[in-house]
This record gives C-alpha cells, structure tokens and sequence, in this order.
C-alpha cells in the first residue's frame, strides 16, 4: 500500500491538542466521521475496536509515531487518519518516547492481509528519521501531503 495514495489533505490533522492517546484516538475517529469514511451510527463500535486494541497492546512503536488500528466490519474500504502532535504525547510506546505522529488505520474485516501488509509498510515508512522530522516540521497538511509523495515516489522530485 503507498500511503500517499490513501490519505488527503482532510485525512491530515496538524498541531493536534489532544491530552492523551485516548482523546488523541477519538479525535482521529472523528475526523473519519468528518470526512463520511465512517457512519457516525458505527462510530462508537468502531471505537471500542480501537481502545480494545490499544489496551490489549500499545501501538506506539517507537520513534515517536502510533499506528492505532483494528478491523472492522462496518468499513468498506481502507481508512488513514495522520495526526501531528507536536508536543507529543505519552502513548505508552515501545521506547517510553512521546508520540507525535499518529497514524489511525480502520480496515475492513475482511481483509485481513491487506491490514497486515498496510502495517508494515507504514511502520517502515516511519522508520525513516528524516522523513519523521520533515512531517513534524511541516506547517501544513499539504506540505506533509507532499513530503510523503516525494517519499514515496523520489523519482517525481
């Protein structure tokens, strides 16, 4: 999966507020029903998919970037949410470091390899220091828009 190519300005939260990964999940959840990927009649089945998930394990990763997921049968099809935290928050991460990049990924549960695989390739795209300090640099969702792309696709600089 090429994550530029399953996120729009409006899936990008920048200079998130939230107090805790709890808010910061809900506000990602939000921003999915903002945007109709979700219906806001699923939404609370949905959130509890994600906090069962988040309790059962951290997503925080490492690096300071969470990956916030879970599968569920009331989606269709692939929803990313990216949120910048820019102070960072305490998501219980692998390391103990603060989380400043959250990545929310809702699959539908019937595809449970495409789940896996999206995984993957997000938390090797966020292994990249640089490309973890561009994002947090940038102002806008834009301008992170285009620092994955470029990421993604070097040849098209």
């Amino acid at each position: 999966m090429v994550l530029s190519n399953n996120l729009k300005k409006s899936d990008i939260l920048t200079n998130c507020k939230a107090k805790d990964r709890w808010d910061l999940i809900d506000t990602m959840l939000d921003q999915a029903v903002k945007n109709k990927y979700v219906n806001p009649d699923d939404r609370e089945t949905i959130r509890k998919s994600l906090f069962d998930r988040e309790k059962s394990m951290s997503t925080g990763i490492g690096k300071g970037v969470a990956i916030p997921h879970c599968t569920n049968a009331k989606v269709d099809d692939v929803i990313v949410i990216m949120s910048i935290c820019n102070k960072g928050i305490n998501f219980d991460a692998i390391d103990n470091l603060p989380v400043q990049i959250a990545i929310l990924l809702i699959v539908p549960k019937n595809k449970l390899t495409q789940h896996i695989k999206t995984l993957a390739n997000i938390a090797k795209i966020m292994n990249d220091n640089e490309l973890r300090e561009e994002i947090i640099s940038a102002k806008t969702a834009v301008s992170i828009l285009k620092i994955i792309k470029q990421y993604e696709n070097p040849q098209k600089k």
